[in-house]
């Protein structure tokens, strides 16, 4: 079956080195050659450096993917900068800029700010689109001006919005440009979100067959299937916690484990958000939930799992899949994503 294949990365480093450069280049033509849709890169100054900095590097090696950074917030950038920046973004790559935007994790927790309301998000949409259009909108009560408005390569660059509630689904069915599913992915799951979305989607008078839908998993390469299963098991936790954090009613979860997900919620430390062999992903495992996690949010293992994982999601509709690049030493993620340029995405033209 055919799959498309979108993927975010870090830039091997805290800090993207000058030294790296030469070896970042080369990842990213390595996954644009595989023939992915979408590069994007997380914006979180809590987990590493600028967003703004990784997607330029990202642009000027890929010569055919969207690029974007994935996931925002509406808190920690105002409409004008983010518009500015993925102006000049779309720009550089001729036409090819996006964004996911999501209420906000790690980047606004540890800052003390809660996470955005809908009304915000919505509200930083329109803003950003205003001013794409005319050059002008209104936010947060003030009026935002750029003179640039009408300077854009397009008057409409894509808004995707990350969901994982049940709002968040209807929201993002009725403004965005695309949905970008982070609820996991168990047939129940992709079902009810999906309905979610339609019906966001007709309440606005919108075909919901237009929109584009991107299922988030948390990924692992590796020839030792438990290495892999271990190597993101942070990861995954912190897709748990934050799919689950605004509470568990309407999220697909079994009874049984309802009080389990909720102490594993009520335990989880913010400042170890997605550190590898941490502390979230050990509570993960010791209250009983890595198998049920695993399987709701990950492909993980070797080639072999990788391809009848897919083939698996592809059966319950997830034909857009959403993957990562592990954090950490360049060589590795060019040798992970050139594996699966050439042993898994030709199973999936």
């Amino acid at each position: 079956m055919k799959v498309r294949f979108a993927v975010n990365i870090s830039s091997g480093s805290i800090f993207p080195r000058r030294s790296d450069r030469q070896k970042f280049a080369e990842l990213i033509r390595v996954i644009d050659g595989a023939g992915v849709d979408m590069i994007s890169t997380y914006d979180s100054s809590f987990l590493g450096g600028d967003a703004y900095v990784r997607a330029t590097l990202i642009a000027e090696h890929a010569e055919n993917a969207m690029i974007g950074v994935h996931p925002t917030n509406p808190l920690t950038r105002e409409p004008q900068i983010m518009g500015g920046f993925l102006g000049s973004l779309d720009a550089l790559t001729e036409g090819r800029a996006f964004v996911g935007i999501g209420s906000g994790d790690s980047a606004v927790y540890n800052i003390g700010y809660k996470p955005a309301t809908r009304a915000r998000i919505e509200s930083y949409v329109a803003c950003m689109r205003g001013l794409w259009e005319k050059g002008e909108a209104i936010y947060d009560g003030r009026l935002y001006q750029a003179r640039w408005g009408g300077a854009l390569d397009r008057r409409k660059i894509p808004v995707m919005l990350c969901a994982e509630g049940p709002r968040m689904f209807h929201l993002a069915g009725r403004i965005s440009d695309g949905v970008l599913f982070g609820a996991g992915v168990l047939p129940e799951v992709i079902e009810n979100t999906r309905n979610l979305v339609r019906e966001g989607a007709l309440a606005e008078g919108r075909n919901p067959e237009e929109i584009p839908f991107w299922f988030t998993t948390r990924t692992s390469l590796d020839e030792d299937r438990e290495k892999a299963q271990r190597a993101i098991y942070d990861s995954v936790a912190s897709i748990l916690n934050h799919s689950m954090r605004f509470g568990l009613e309407n999220k697909s979860l079994p009874t049984q484990l309802v009080a389990k997900v909720q102490e594993f919620i009520d335990g989880y430390a913010l400042y170890e958000h997605q550190v590898q062999h941490g502390t979230n992903g050990k509570r993960m495992v010791d209250i009983g939930l890595a198998d049920y996690a695993m399987d709701r949010y990950a492909i993980a293992g070797t080639v072999g799992d990788w391809i009848d994982r897919i083939d698996e999601l592809a059966d319950a509709g997830a034909t857009n899949l959403y993957i990562s690049v592990e954090r950490g030493d360049l060589d590795r993620q060019i040798n992970y994503m050139r594996v699966f340029a050439e042993e898994i995405r030709p199973r999936f033209l």
